[in-house]
């Protein structure tokens, strides 16, 4: 041990190789976690297909006929703010796993989109009507949508990522 403590010092103190050991770690944890997001913006872009493409006969089998209505209903604008959300998520993700600083306003304009979702929610009474389907998948959406906007923001300010 002292054979080690002594060459660390002949090196120039244990400061610069555990600073070099954070960054290493940083960066390998930042993959993982672009990796997590585009697998995420993917299911996103799946479960927006089928929402668009999903006919009343499959919704019927599935939902109560209130619960159909509401869903067949949905204004137009809401429809554009799922897209967005799903696309500037998707669109973060790949910046975040390329390593580029507009990671995080994209993953910034997809928590926005979203929140437009949740909007819908209240105003037409969709957490009463579809209960746990709309709160949860919403509430859910938005979490690991923060988190991935932190992380990209942090991952900014930390110079981990280029222009």
């Amino acid at each position: 041990m002292a054979v080690l403590t002594e060459q660390v010092e002949l090196d120039g103190g244990a400061e610069p190789a555990i600073a070099e050991h954070k960054a290493r770690r940083a960066d390998g944890s930042l993959g993982i976690l672009a990796v997590f997001a585009v697998v995420w913006g993917l299911l996103n872009l799946v479960g927006l297909a089928l929402a668009l493409t999903q006919s009343p006969d499959s919704l019927a089998r599935n939902f109560s006929p209130e619960q159909v209505a509401y869903i067949l209903d949905t204004p137009v604008w809401v429809r554009i703010c799922h897209a967005v959300s799903v696309v500037c998520l998707l669109a973060g993700a790949v910046y975040l796993l390329l390593r580029r600083a507009s990671a995080y306003l994209w993953l910034m304009g997809s928590v926005f989109a979203m929140l437009g979702l949740m909007v819908d929610g209240m105003l037409r009474g969709g957490f009463e009507l579809l209960a746990s389907i709309t709160t949860g998948l919403n509430l859910g959406y938005i979490i690991v949508g923060v988190f991935l906007f932190w992380a990209a923001l942090s991952a900014k300010q930390d110079g981990q990522l280029s222009a």
